[in-house]
């Protein structure tokens, strides 16, 4: 926690020194979240899960055209498979700080894309009526890169985002087993500005 607190300091500070313009507001929308799972050049991928995405953003525009964008995102990942006639499900939850390098190709629409680090708060496998708790299982953090588009009209936005993990998420693969798993999702999202300059 305290190296979240630590990264979002140097942002503020950071975007006070070379701001052109500045902004904050809230968003909220949904993951429709996967799981890849991948070993010796096999990958195979669940079924979609549909999760909730809310947190904050800081828009930093160095120039008209240029800026970057850090946020604060709680994020559900996961995904569904049907076995055996029971459908199990992986319900992943972070607090995500993507800090995407932003384009703006004309007034309303802009091009997102940068790394993100997701910090895992809870981890839990579920086959019908039974869950177990398997956070020990799992890695603490997740890298990824999230790509896409924003719209904006006036104190509003929306956009569409892309989320590619690149870390494996499983902890303690058993020697001599090449197993990889990574979240992926499709992010869609609206949000409100609360302050701008």
């Amino acid at each position: 926690m305290k190296k979240i607190i630590t990264l979002l300091f140097v942002c503020f500070v950071a975007s006070g020194a070379y701001a052109q313009s500045l902004s904050f507001g809230i968003r909220g929308g949904v993951n429709i979240a996967k799981e890849s799972v991948s070993s010796s050049g096999v990958s195979i991928s669940t079924d979609s899960k549909a999760g909730l995405m809310l947190g904050t953003y800081l828009t930093v525009m160095t120039s008209e055209k240029f800026g970057f964008q850090p946020e604060l995102v709680y994020s559900s990942f996961g995904g569904s498979a049907t076995i055996n006639g029971q459908t199990a499900t992986d319900n992943y939850n972070y607090l995500s700080l993507p800090v995407m390098l932003r384009f703006n190709a004309s007034e309303n629409i802009s091009i997102q894309a940068g790394p993100q680090l997701g910090f895992l708060l809870s981890a839990k496998s579920s086959v019908g009526s039974q869950s177990i708790d398997v956070k020990d299982q799992m890695n603490g953090i997740d890298f990824g890169a999230a790509f896409g588009l924003g719209f904006d009209f006036g104190s509003f936005n929306a956009g569409a985002r892309y989320y590619l993990g690149l870390s494996n998420v499983i902890k303690n693969v058993p020697t001599g087993f090449d197993i990889k798993q990574t979240n992926t999702a499709i992010q869609l999202f609206v949000g409100y500005t609360l302050f701008k300059q």
